[in-house]
């Protein structure tokens, strides 16, 4: 798995976004991929970090929104689930 941040940032100062796909295009690509890659697993973390103090707290599978039971079903699915179904749904949205 490559590391954010292990290459040389001199390299990007070499980026083509021209009409050919070339070196530049493509490691610009893996570049955005891999941000967006560690965001998503950063975000990921900080809502089981959440999770495990609702635990703690004893409101773990209570929604944050609302205060009503999280169904087992959601929970199982996603553990560290915040908000009940009808809660997370405008959430999705927007």
């Amino acid at each position: 798995m490559e590391q954010l941040g292990a290459h040389d940032p001199a390299e990007a100062s070499n980026l083509n976004f021209g009409k050919r796909i070339g070196d530049g295009t493509t490691y610009a690509v893996e570049r955005m991929t891999v941000a967006y890659q560690a965001r998503t697993l950063y975000e990921t973390v900080r809502e089981i970090d959440s999770a495990l103090l609702r635990l703690r707290e004893g409101t773990y599978g209570r929604c944050t929104s609302c205060g009503n039971p999280i169904p087992a079903a959601r929970l199982e699915l996603v553990p560290w689930a915040a908000l009940c179904v009808p809660c997370s749904a405008p959430a999705r949205r927007a």
